[in-house]
């Protein structure tokens, strides 16, 4: 595991901290990059801040959730409660590293990001240690009236045993 830990930590990119500054996103058209690079950053702050009240101005009022064991938060107050809920116990003491973000439009208005993350070890609310761990996030940001917001994330933990076996990595370049 020693390995595996400094291979990670060679790996990290950034840590993003310092203070919440902004509570909208605002850019010209075509930018979503920019503002779905900015909502990552907000929550990444939020998280390792242990602010999630902070949530509530990166989220969408009818924006979801999809936590790392599969609890599917609906609607910007689940969200915000949920997180609170959960970063004011087992995760009070978590950090969330970034390690890498592929972020691009999709559609005018629309951005996606997929983010890879180092979470810190944890216990579950059942007493089950969770190891450190690489985390990824998908995540969908939209663009209303000139304000980005994420509108749906989801959270997996990424099995590095699995990921051995990706059938991508035998793939030959087209």
């Amino acid at each position: 595991m020693a390995g595996e830990d400094a291979d990670m930590i060679d790996r990290r990119t950034m840590l993003m901290a310092g203070g919440l500054a902004m509570t909208t996103t605002r850019v010209k058209a075509g930018e979503g990059t920019d503002a779905i690079q900015a909502l990552i950053q907000a929550y990444f702050t939020a998280w390792n801040t242990n602010t999630p009240e902070r949530f509530a101005e990166i989220f969408w009022p009818d924006g979801s959730w999809v936590n790392v064991v599969g609890m599917h938060w609906r609607g910007r107050d689940q969200i915000v409660f949920a997180h609170t809920a959960f970063l004011k116990t087992i995760f009070k003491d978590c950090k969330q590293e970034l390690v890498s973000v592929e972020a691009r439009t999709i559609a005018p208005g629309a951005a996606l990001a997929v983010v890879t993350l180092i979470q810190d070890a944890y216990v579950t609310p059942d007493g089950h240690a969770m190891p450190r761990a690489h985390d990824r996030l998908t995540l969908v940001a939209i663009e209303r009236e000139g304000v980005w917001r994420f509108i749906h994330g989801h959270n997996t933990i990424v099995n590095p045993d699995a990921a051995n076996n990706d059938p991508v990595l035998r793939m030959k370049p087209a």
